[in-house]
């Protein structure tokens, strides 16, 4: 049985999984439990990610790829009408309790964010580093 077969059956399993079961995966694979959705979202999130861990996910070169192209694109970085745009004061700390440990983040002078010793342009790239999935970092550390 070859590494595509495989996948196949484990992503075959999910459809016939029922929604407590399928939550149960999601902790497993991600580590957290997922928020309030329904079964053909956590099927699909499921699938990826099943895909990611025997595949691989997007090199580093195709992220900053993928984050200057957004960078670059008006219509990606648009405002959503009555949410106000989360500003950052220079030398905020910003904590966040993960599988019981502490993690901190400062805010530098140059808009950047410091943790453990190296520089970030996000808070996505932080959060991504501490849990090792995708995540929203201004949510992962309360801040939106």
């Amino acid at each position: 049985m070859n590494i595509n077969d495989v996948v196949k059956r484990q992503i075959d399993a999910l459809e016939d999984a029922d929604v407590a079961a399928l939550k149960a995966k999601f902790m497993e694979l991600f580590g957290f439990a997922c928020g309030a959705t329904n079964a053909r979202n956590l099927r699909n999130r499921l699938a990826y990610k099943v895909q990611e861990l025997y595949f691989g996910g997007l090199s580093a070169e195709d992220k900053a790829m993928l984050e200057s192209i957004a960078d670059k694109d008006p219509a990606s970085n648009l405002k959503i009408p009555g949410r106000k745009a989360v500003t950052f004061v220079k030398g905020t700390r910003l904590c966040r309790d993960w599988k019981g440990k502490t993690y901190e983040v400062l805010v530098r002078q140059d808009g950047g964010f410091e943790f453990d010793g190296e520089i970030y342009r996000s808070l996505t790239a932080i959060a991504e580093k501490i849990t090792g999935t995708h995540w929203n970092g201004k949510k992962f550390f309360g801040v939106k």
